[in-house]
């Protein structure tokens, strides 16, 4: 070996190695500069710089073969036969290597210092609010639908990373530079644009700019005649010029994308338009506005797909959100419109998602593993087709979770916050995500971080207090629920304080806040019918509730629910199992029924019904099923499953087991049965076997204790006027918690 190093040394194989690899720094510098200037992609340079490396290999190996001697350039193996020839010193190589040492270091400190060395700029970009240049209101909500288009056709683009609306609309009026813009969203260039229209013509300014050297990469005025087609072309235009600049490659199918035309009626798409702005809103009245605004657009033109998808959107949302229409009323009109805009346009991405969630959020929760497939691949198709669609990312992660698999949904969510960093949703998906898995502390610092992102958000603020209250911290649930409340328009925001004040034993508070739900709100027969439970009134009850949604064939989930916790409480067992079988009748069809987190509870109901009709074999059946289920839940937080495993082990019989696990449940948290079912610990039909227990009411009194200094320090609260404390309380301990203050 230490001959073979000689040779190495002798044959000054690792000088030229060292001054090529130095010189190979140089060429690779100056390609840095040199190529971009000429055009020259990404990818030709690194074809480049792979040429550079491979000589080094030839380099290697002529030096090994050749020696530089005076008469010329010889082989080695001549001069090994010729011993009287004097070799040639290394030494001039060393200087050689010397000088193309200080060169390379000289050209590398230039760039770096000077900034001339070129940078490529990823394919990514946030397209900023349209500014409208004009005074009257329509023309803004114009520029936002243009704006909005225009995402859509650049998220079509599979080479581009397109940040999402929710999250570039949070930039409208902000004063902040372009490059903590980019850096927050996680782009390398931002586009800026400005509409204006005039009579029957239009002007839309828009220039790209790469977010670090502020420099324009491309800009362009539009001016046309205001027609939807010249809308849709200037889209078009704008896209293709985007992606040539940032070298974004387009595909056949994707130059076909975006010179697709939806509609020519500008009247149509003026509606489609301010209908897409309503929906953003997510507001009860701008829900109600923009399906009105969708189904007028399709009515002027029936062939207009992204209408249909629009109107989708809007009735699953008007249900989902704000109970305001049935649950078969919004799966009915979604799922025909959905089906129409696919015929229209089968590459429709936004179809697809829409579909996607339809499918997995059937009325009732009641999917079937086809059902839950077929979603899967609609909302797979619809990121096929949009790889920027966080919505669809979101909504698959959703539909993991339902599927069990949490890992996947927390990943899937966190996926669609690169296209939606400071997005409210997927911020609120992984709270849930993280609080199903009994990981409390990371779900409520991804609520506290979305509220430093959103601090006007009042739904954000209700979700943290009905976490807070399931795990058993009911005053500090009461100062979010009221800061929700401060915020939002919706009274049915943030009644759980009815609930609280009821466990606190302010009978009269919680009554006047239920009375805050006024006629004509969805939930104000539910408000009635909680008056009667105040007053423990339950067959009065539920006469409300069968009076205002009796009829209704599938209203939402939770109506259902309610109505057959109040018949068991009115002791009617008849109509407590015909509105648990309504929610899921596959309990008492199927010979080994799905039981999952979404219907445990309605097992367990039915199981209790079954026994108290003497039908004991399927009731254990049933019991023996849902306790895996319900064990392998987290007990506490908003998706918790409360005492459920306490009230199976009563109803079988497990006396002292079940007491012991009810002593478990305290001692983590358990406060209130409320938030979990439709009724007090005291109250609950489940228990009667344990509640003269001495146990059972040693721990009732316990927790009345506790419950005694809760309501104490939110009477401290309310009188003083200063809330900051208990909100303050959700952060602490945790790595957001210095943070907290701030938003306050």
């Amino acid at each position: 070996m230490t001959g073979f190093i000689e040779k190495l040394k002798r044959r000054n194989v690792f000088r030229v190695a060292a001054a090529y690899a130095f010189g190979s720094w140089i060429l690779i510098e100056a390609g840095s500069v040199l190529l971009p200037t000429f055009g020259a992609s990404e990818s030709q340079f690194r074809v480049y710089v792979l040429f550079v490396i491979a000589g080094f290999l030839v380099a290697v190996v002529a030096a090994w073969i050749f020696e530089i001697t005076p008469e010329g350039i010889r082989l080695e193996k001549d001069l090994e036969r010729a011993p009287t020839h004097a070799r040639p010193s290394g030494r001039k190589l060393d200087f050689f290597i010397i000088a193309l040492l200080g060169i390379a270091l000289g050209i590398s400190i230039t760039l770096n210092v000077t900034g001339l060395r070129g940078h490529s700029i990823e394919p990514s970009i946030a397209v900023l609010p349209f500014d409208s240049r004009s005074t009257n209101p329509e023309n803004a909500i114009f520029a936002d639908g243009i704006h909005d288009d225009l995402l859509t056709r650049l998220a079509n683009v599979e080479a581009l990373k397109v940040i999402s609306r929710t999250s570039v609309m949070e930039y409208r009026d902000t004063t902040k530079n372009l490059r903590q813009i980019a850096n927050e969203l996680g782009v390398a260039t931002v586009l800026e644009g400005a509409v204006q229209r005039s009579g029957d013509n239009v002007r839309i300014n828009v220039q790209l700019i790469d977010a670090e050297t502020d420099e324009h990469l491309w800009a362009q005025t539009y001016d046309r005649q205001l027609t939807a087609r010249s809308i849709f072309e200037i889209q078009s235009e704008i896209s293709a010029a985007i992606a040539a600049a940032l070298q974004a490659k387009l595909t056949p199918r994707e130059k076909a994308r975006l010179a697709t035309i939806p509609t020519e009626n500008i009247e149509a798409y003026r509606l489609y338009v301010a209908g897409r702005h309503n929906l953003h809103e997510r507001e009860l009245d701008t829900l109600l506005a923009a399906r009105q605004q969708f189904e007028a657009a399709i009515a002027i033109d029936p062939k207009f797909a992204p209408a249909y998808a629009g109107l989708a959107d809007a009735v699953q949302l008007l249900d989902y959100n704000h109970s305001a229409i049935t649950s078969d009323e919004a799966f009915g009109v979604a799922e025909s419109a959905l089906q129409t805009a696919l015929e229209l346009d089968d590459e429709l991405a936004d179809a697809y998602a829409s579909r996607g969630l339809l499918g997995s959020s059937l009325p009732g929760g009641r999917m079937t593993g086809e059902q839950l497939s077929a979603a899967e691949v609609d909302l797979t198709r619809a990121i096929e087709l949009n790889p920027s669609h966080a919505r669809a990312y979101m909504w698959l992660g959703n539909l993991r979770g339902q599927q069990g698999r949490f890992e996947e949904a927390i990943e899937l969510n966190k996926r669609s916050l690169e296209f939606d960093p400071i997005g409210r949703i997927p911020y609120a998906n992984l709270a849930v995500l993280y609080a199903r898995l009994g990981r409390h502390d990371e779900a409520l610092e991804q609520w506290l971080r979305a509220l430093q992102i959103h601090p006007g958000w009042p739904r954000l603020y209700a979700n943290i207090s009905a976490h807070l209250e399931r795990l058993g911290r009911l005053d500090e649930a009461v100062a979010w629920s009221v800061r929700a409340r401060e915020l939002s328009r919706d009274p049915a925001i943030g009644l759980n304080l009815v609930r609280i004040f009821f466990e606190f034993g302010d009978y009269d508070r919680a009554r006047d806040i239920n009375n805050t739900v006024p006629p004509g709100h969805p939930l104000y027969g539910s408000a009635r019918a909680t008056a009667q439970m105040i007053r423990l009134d339950f067959t009065a009850a539920l006469a409300i509730m069968e009076s205002n949604y009796g009829e209704q064939r599938n209203a939402a989930d939770f109506i259902f629910d309610r109505m057959s916790d109040i018949a068991l409480l009115a002791g009617d067992l008849d109509k407590a199992l015909a509105y648990c079988l309504r929610q899921d009748p596959s309990l008492a069809t199927d010979d080994n029924p799905r039981i999952d987190d979404r219907n445990a509870h309605n097992a367990v109901k039915l199981a209790y019904i079954l026994q108290q009709k003497g039908e004991h074999d399927r009731a254990e059946q049933l019991l023996a099923a849902a306790l895996p289920v319900v064990q392998d839940n987290a007990r506490l937080g908003i998706v918790g499953a409360g005492i459920r495993d306490v009230q199976i082990l009563t109803l079988q019989g497990e006396t002292d087991a079940a007491l012991a696990v009810l002593r478990e449940a305290v001692d983590e948290g358990f406060r209130s049965s409320l938030p979990f079912d439709g009724w007090t610990l005291e109250l609950d039909p489940y228990l009667e076997a344990i509640r003269d227990h001495p146990e059972f009411l040693a721990i009732i009194a316990e927790i009345d204790a506790v419950l005694a200094i809760m309501g104490a320090r939110v009477v401290q609260a309310e009188a003083s006027g200063d809330w900051d404390e208990l909100l303050e309380a959700a952060g602490q301990g945790l790595r957001i918690e210095s943070q907290i203050a701030e938003v306050h």
